[in-house]
C-alpha cells in the first residue's frame, strides 16, 4: 500500500527544487555581473546582467523570504540557500556601488558637478524621457552603387533651426540599423536637437572605405538640406557605438567637415593595435570582423590599416570629443579608449573620458539600463555645452540653451 505520508513528502521535494532552480538562476545572472562572456550568448548575458543589477539585487533579496518560508523544516539547505542568495545580491550590487563614483568623475570633467546623474528604477521601467511633441521623418536615399539606405530624422514640433546630433549605429560594420538605439535618439530629439540617425553599407559586400563614404555623404545631404530638415549646419555633432564610434570619429577628424563635437561610445581606436592586442575571451572574433572590414590583414594592407584608424588623424585642433567606454569591454578593449584620450589631451584637444567599471561592450542597448542612464545623461550635458552655449539674460545672469528636458536634473 501507499503511505499517506507520500504526496506530502513528493510535494516537498517539488517545492524544494523549485526554490533551489530559481535561486540557482538568480545566482548565475548575478554572476555574469563579474564573470567575462566566453560567447556570444554569454555576452548578451552579461550586458544584460549588469545593466540591470539594481533589480537582481533586489530579487536576490526579495527570494530569501519564500525560500526561508518553502524550505522550512531543511535546516542546512534553507541556510544554504539562503547564504547564496546573500552572497549574489553582494555580487550584483556592487555597479550600483561604483554608479555614484563614475557620475561624480563626469559631472566633474563637464563642469556639471551639482547635478550629478543618478540612477533612477522608475527610469528604468519607464525608459529614457521623451516629449510628445516629437516627429519622426524618414528619408530613403541611394548609395554610389545604388544600394539603397534610410536616414531618421526626429525633432520636436514645431519645426525649427537646431542643433544637430547625426548618429552612426554600431554592428561591427557588418550590420545594425538607423534605428538601433531609437530611445536614446528620441530622447536627445526631446532635449532640443534635431537627431538624424543616418546609415551606411555593409561588410562583406561594401567593404572601407566604402562605410566612411556614406557617412560623408550623408552629412553632406544634411548641409545640402539643412533648412527643410531643421538642421543648424554650423552647429553638428557626431555620435556613434562601435563601429559607428570608429566612423564618427573618422569622419570628423581626416577631414575637415566643420563638426563641432564627437562622442564615440567604446569605439575602435588603433585597429592595426586592435588586430595584435586582442580581449580575452574573445567571443566576437576581433580578427575576423577587422579582416572583413579592410579585406586582409595588417601585414596585407597596412596603409588601409593606417588611413582606416582614427589614431592617424589625431592632432590640434580636434573638435571637443567624449569617450564613453567599459572596463570588461570583451570587443573594444578599455585601454585603447584610455590610449586615445591621452593621445588627444597630448594635442591640447578637449576630452571627456567615461570609463564604467562595470560596463561591457554595448551596455547602453540595454534600455535605460544602470549604463545607458549615465551614458545619456553625460552626452546630453556634453552636447548641450558644446553645441547650445549658454545665453546671457536681461539682468546679465548666464542661462542655458532651452531644452524640453533636463533628465540630468531629475531626482
Amino acid at each position: 500500500m501507499t503511505s499517506p505520508d507520500f504526496p506530502r513528502t513528493s510535494r516537498s521535494r517539488v517545492t524544494a527544487s523549485a526554490v533551489l532552480v530559481v535561486t540557482a538562476v538568480l545566482a548565475l545572472l548575478s554572476l555574469m555581473v563579474v564573470v567575462p562572456p566566453f560567447t556570444m550568448g554569454m555576452f548578451s548575458l552579461a550586458v544584460g546582467a549588469s545593466e540591470y543589477s539594481p533589480f537582481l539585487v533586489l530579487l536576490d533579496l526579495l527570494w530569501c523570504l519564500p525560500a526561508n518560508r518553502l524550505l522550512r523544516g531543511r535546516g542546512r539547505l534553507r541556510m544554504a540557500t539562503l547564504a547564496v542568495l546573500v552572497l549574489s545580491a553582494c555580487v550584483a550590487v556592487r555597479p550600483l556601488t561604483q554608479f555614484t563614483r563614475v557620475a561624480a568623475s563626469a559631472s566633474a570633467q563637464l563642469g556639471t558637478e551639482a547635478t550629478a546623474p543618478r540612477f533612477s528604477l522608475l527610469t528604468a521601467v519607464r525608459g529614457l524621457p521623451t516629449s510628445n511633441a516629437l516627429a519622426t521623418r524618414v528619408v530613403h536615399y541611394v548609395a554610389p552603387d545604388s544600394e539603397r539606405l534610410a536616414l531618421r530624422l526626429y525633432s520636436l514640433r514645431p519645426a525649427a533651426i537646431r542643433p544637430t546630433v547625426v548618429v552612426v549605429y554600431g554592428g561591427a560594420w557588418r550590420g545594425g540599423s538607423p534605428e538601433q538605439c531609437e530611445n536614446v535618439s528620441r530622447a536627445l530629439a526631446s532635449r532640443g536637437f534635431t537627431v538624424a540617425a543616418i546609415d551606411y553599407r555593409h561588410v562583406p559586400v561594401a567593404r572601407f572605405p566604402a562605410q566612411l563614404d556614406d557617412v560623408n555623404q550623408a552629412l553632406q545631404m544634411l548641409r545640402d538640406s539643412a533648412a527643410s530638415w531643421g538642421i543648424d549646419a554650423k552647429r553638428i555633432a557626431v555620435l556613434g557605438r562601435s563601429s559607428g564610434g570608429h566612423l564618427a570619429e573618422l569622419a570628423a577628424y581626416s577631414t575637415d567637415a566643420g563638426i563641432k563635437a564627437v562622442v564615440a561610445l567604446y569605439a575602435p581606436y588603433d585597429l592595426a593595435e586592435g588586430y595584435a592586442d586582442l580581449p580575452w575571451p574573445d567571443p566576437i572574433g576581433v580578427r575576423s570582423v577587422l579582416t572583413g572590414f579592410l579585406n586582409g590583414t595588417p601585414q596585407q594592407r597596412p596603409q588601409r590599416y593606417h588611413t582606416a584608424s582614427p589614431s592617424s588623424f589625431v592632432r590640434a585642433g580636434l573638435p571637443p570629443t567624449l569617450l564613453v567606454f567599459g572596463t570588461r569591454d570583451h570587443v573594444v578593449k578599455a585601454a585603447f579608449n584610455r590610449q586615445a584620450a591621452a593621445a588627444l589631451r597630448a594635442v591640447h584637444v578637449p576630452v571627456v573620458a567615461v570609463e564604467l567599471p562595470w560596463a561591457e561592450h554595448g551596455f547602453d542597448m540595454a534600455p535605460a539600463g544602470l549604463g545607458g542612464q549615465l551614458a545619456f545623461t553625460v552626452i546630453a550635458d556634453f552636447l548641450e555645452r558644446e553645441l547650445m552655449p549658454r545665453t546671457t539674460s536681461a539682468l546679465g545672469a548666464a542661462q542655458p540653451a532651452p531644452a524640453a528636458f533636463r533628465f540630468s536634473r531629475q531626482r
